[in-house]
């Protein structure tokens, strides 16, 4: 196998990789494991706020992200990959993707301020359990 293979092929599984591990969910401020966990309307009114004021930088977020894998994309697409040009394609995606995780956990920690203790545990456990539940249905799927 010539380097130059090994690098497309290191290059392609690196963006798989990246890809596979960017699956996206639920999120859980929205999702139906909260509608009975006592919310009062002032948690849930703090709640909608707080995922108001993520919301533009969020899309910015998803968006760049959707641009540096397309631009990835295109680059491992050509004729002749340049490694450096991938390279700095790949550091762009990760920045994207990182930029997005960051912000989406900054709001889960304001939106889990919100929360009783309670609730939280409570919110945890469900959402533990639909997981589960997605993990078992991608199993029971036949090849």
């Amino acid at each position: 196998m010539t380097l130059r293979r090994l690098c497309v092929l290191l290059l392609c599984l690196s963006a798989a990789v990246l890809a596979s591990a960017q699956t996206a969910d639920l999120p859980w401020w929205t999702s139906p494991v909260v509608h009975d966990l006592g919310l009062t309307p002032q948690q849930t009114e703090r709640i909608k706020q707080i995922v108001r004021s993520y919301r533009d930088r969020l899309f910015d977020a998803h968006n760049d992200a959707n641009k540096a894998e397309a631009e990835l994309k295109d680059i491992l697409n050509e004729p002749k990959v340049n490694p450096a040009t991938a390279k700095s394609a790949i550091d762009r995606l990760a920045q994207a993707r990182a930029e997005n995780t960051r912000l989406i956990t900054e709001m889960s920690v304001h939106i889990r301020s919100v929360l009783t203790f309670d609730q939280w545990r409570e919110l945890v456990k469900r959402w533990e359990e639909v997981q589960k539940g997605k993990r078992g249905q991608a199993t029971d799927v036949a090849p």
